[in-house]
């Protein structure tokens, strides 16, 4: 008799542990959806990041284009008022040796008049040589005093020329040094665009584990469940319909999907928008086997009805409940909040059926 009751005792206590397993592994799947859920935010967020960086390179590659065509002009312009700068030194130069030349023709003709009228003022005789020499020498003074204006035009010329020359350097070194600034500018976004596009593509590669992981939990945690020896689910809550967890509007439905950059994010439940410190209630009896904190579902609550349905509260701002406490239906068990993922005041609701999401919505009284 007394072996007998030992071994009724192991027996039982190995149920117990075997029930405990389960809840572990429930607790697990939990953690590895709200890494899930976690880790396909952040590949939003640098998704986004990723954008703005490739648009912020497409404006800087436009200004670096406009920049690269003002640098041509420039350039060009820049050859054109070189060319005509010299030009113009060129012809300076010429007038110089003109001047020069006729300078000395006319100190050559002065010297020949004075000779002559050294020679016939003594005699008092007006020679034909005299009057010849001063036309000539008068013409030449003309022609020294227009090819001097030349010069003086040509100088002119020069001056503007060479402030002309020295803006469009200017304006060269300008673009050069903005075209410089956005060559380093487009650079180092193209940098940052490869990081994030690295970074998209490791949490991708996360994201596609922690779902190979959670769906293979999910099939030990039903095999478990079937495996350890507990009655036949009855699937039947104490009536026909559950309450509401909290009465509100239904801001994100069951299965919903939000995707972003060949990722998706589906919802295990709904999300039900209320004031914050609004009281919610257990949908119906059963036994609180997680009360804490957790991940993206911040101050979280999940009860075991018993019947093969596990009902989770999520989003909470208190929790008036704790792990082992048996509630009965529409028992207060937490207060709704924004804590955890949240956005917006609301509670996360979801009803699991041997572990699976369901949706709760048909299940709701009316």
């Amino acid at each position: 008799m007394r072996k007998t009751l030992i071994v009724m005792i192991l027996i039982m206590s190995g149920i117990v542990l075997y029930a405990d397993d389960i809840d572990d592994k429930v607790r697990e799947l939990q953690r590895l959806k709200s890494e899930l859920e976690n880790t396909e935010n952040k590949v939003k967020e640098t998704a986004a990041k990723k954008k703005t960086t490739q648009s912020e390179i497409q404006r800087t590659s436009s200004l670096k284009n406009i920049t690269e065509q003002n640098l041509k002009k420039h350039q060009s312009e820049h050859r054109t008022v070189r060319d005509s700068l010299s030009r113009v030194q060129r012809q300076i130069q010429i007038a110089n040796q003109r001047l020069e030349g006729l300078h000395q023709v006319q100190n050559d003709q002065l010297n020949i008049l004075l000779r002559v009228d050294c020679s016939y003022r003594n005699q008092g005789i007006s020679h034909r040589d005299h009057r010849y020499l001063k036309e000539l020498i008068l013409h030449n003074r003309r022609s020294i005093d227009i090819l001097g204006g030349f010069k003086v035009s040509l100088e002119q010329a020069q001056k503007m020329t060479s402030n002309q020359a020295a803006r469009i350097s200017r304006n060269l070194r300008n673009e050069k040094q903005k075209s410089s600034r956005y060559n380093k500018q487009i650079r180092n976004l193209t940098n940052q665009s490869q990081k994030l596009t690295a970074e998209e593509n490791a949490l991708k590669a996360y994201i596609a584990k922690l779902r190979q992981d959670a769906a293979e939990l999910e099939t030990l945690i039903n095999r478990l469940m079937a495996e350890s020896g507990r009655e036949p689910s009855s699937y039947e809550f104490t009536q026909a319909r559950i309450l509401w967890p909290v009465r509100g509007e239904i801001i994100r439905n069951f299965g919903q999907e939000t995707r972003s950059y060949n990722t998706s994010v589906v919802s295990n439940g709904v999300d039900i928008a209320v004031r914050e410190g609004t009281k919610v209630v257990a949908v119906d009896s059963g036994e609180v086997v997680f009360a804490d904190r957790y991940g993206g579902q911040g101050k979280m609550i999940i009860i075991d009805h018993q019947n093969g349905f596990f009902s989770l509260y999520g989003f909470n701002s208190d929790l008036v409940v704790k792990r082992g406490d048996s509630v009965s239906r529409g028992q207060m068990i937490a207060r709704s909040g924004m804590t955890g993922s949240a956005n917006q005041p609301s509670l996360h609701f979801e009803l699991r059926k041997d572990g699976a999401a369901i949706n709760p919505v048909p299940y709701f009284e009316p």
